[in-house]
């Protein structure tokens, strides 16, 4: 099982790196630059074809793929030459830069088109900010079940950890807070809970407990439901949800780091973050939820190396997509000598900070990892 697991990761990251590499790939084609290598996974090449003026490659490392661009190596300029990355204009170059993260976006909106539209233009995503909503589509959030303790009331009744509950006793319900209130003023009397399903659970709140269990025996969270309803939502539907998914990604970076500056606490920074291992702990858990949930990871995945490559971090697009600006205003001072030493150290430091959070990981993940 955990080999299928290993398998199924490096395929999802697989694909999704790839999609990345080939919106560089075309972006370079189309502005009329030589992509000397196109390849899937990383060298050493267990089988390559060269076809036009393209080697094509397959590489013994899979973790993804990558495009080797005539001209941007940042070794020598190489203006004078057509063909080349440096020859090109700031827009080109900017569009050559960009086009990995534009790709991953439309690849994620292709991918949330099939999703929504099988679910009938609902979607649905745990919340951890009660207070954030999505700019797009109507949004409704539930109080959802995410743990039932043994010999509980709830333990005894049909209500599931997953369930949402919608109303109580009819009365319609919209945070965990209205939960445990009404839940709170019925002890020892019948309730009627009634889940997102439409599933109907009666059950009777205890009057005497402990602390740690509750009236019902249940931990609550809260989930967050968002239907795209109208017509020009659901022609929009993958794009305005891909949008809605960066923006509570950015949202949510925003309120950790504020969080953890505020609390001096950078270790919830560090926990909020994951690489390969922490990718291939959720991974494990998608793969027994179903195929649905699998296509969703694929989707937010390629939102978030979109992302990730957006970030003004050396060797990333954002840091190059910087870089071009700021050589199109002196050329002489922002050189490609200049850019190469940067990318020089930015690639030290992101090779600590995954060896960093790889051993991070590992001890986070490691009960789901081992499993």
């Amino acid at each position: 099982m955990f080999l299928i697991d290993l398998i199924v990761f490096f395929l999802i990251l697989g694909i999704v790196v790839m999609v990345h590499e080939f919106g560089h790939f075309i972006a370079a084609k189309k502005s009329g630059v030589l992509v000397e290598e196109f390849g899937v996974g990383f060298p050493p090449k267990i089988w390559k074809k060269k076809i036009g003026e393209t080697e094509y490659f397959i590489g013994a490392i899979p973790f993804g793929g990558m495009v080797k661009i005539y001209g941007m190596d940042n070794e020598n300029d190489k203006e004078d030459d057509s063909r080349a990355y440096d020859s090109k204009n700031v827009w080109q170059k900017l569009l050559i830069c960009s086009s990995g993260i534009i790709m991953n976006v439309l690849f994620a909106a292709f991918l949330f088109y099939i999703l929504i539209i099988s679910s009938g233009f609902n979607f649905k995503q745990s919340s951890a900010f009660s207070d954030y909503n999505f700019p797009f589509g109507e949004q409704h959030n539930y109080p959802l079940i995410s743990n039932i303790q043994e010999n509980t009331p709830a333990y005894n009744s049909e209500i599931e950890v997953g369930d949402y509950i919608i109303s109580i006793n009819g009365e319609s319900v919209s945070n965990y807070n209205q939960f445990k209130s009404i839940v709170s003023d019925n002890k020892g009397n019948e309730i009627v809970l009634e889940t997102g399903t439409g599933k109907l659970v009666p059950i009777t709140p205890r009057v005497e407990y402990s602390s740690e269990e509750g009236p019902l025996g249940v931990s609550l969270g809260e989930i967050i439901v968002v239907n795209y309803s109208s017509l020009p939502d659901k022609i929009l539907v993958g794009f305005l949800h891909s949008y809605n998914i960066l923006d509570y990604s950015f949202s949510a970076l925003g309120k950790i780091f504020s969080y953890a500056f505020k609390n001096n606490s950078p270790e919830v920074i560090a926990d909020s973050m994951a690489g390969p291992v922490g990718i291939f702990a959720i991974t494990k858990v998608t793969l027994t939820q179903g195929f649905y949930q699998i296509i969703n990871l694929i989707a937010i995945l390629s939102v978030s190396i979109g992302i990730t490559n957006l970030l003004p971090i050396p060797v990333m697009d954002g840091a190059k997509l910087i870089f071009i600006v700021l050589q199109s205003i002196n050329k002489n001072i922002f050189t490609k000598r200049l850019e190469g030493k940067i990318e020089y150290f930015g690639f030290l430091f992101l090779i600590v900070l995954a060896f960093l959070i790889i051993i991070k990981d590992f001890f986070q993940f490691k009960d789901i990892i081992l499993k």
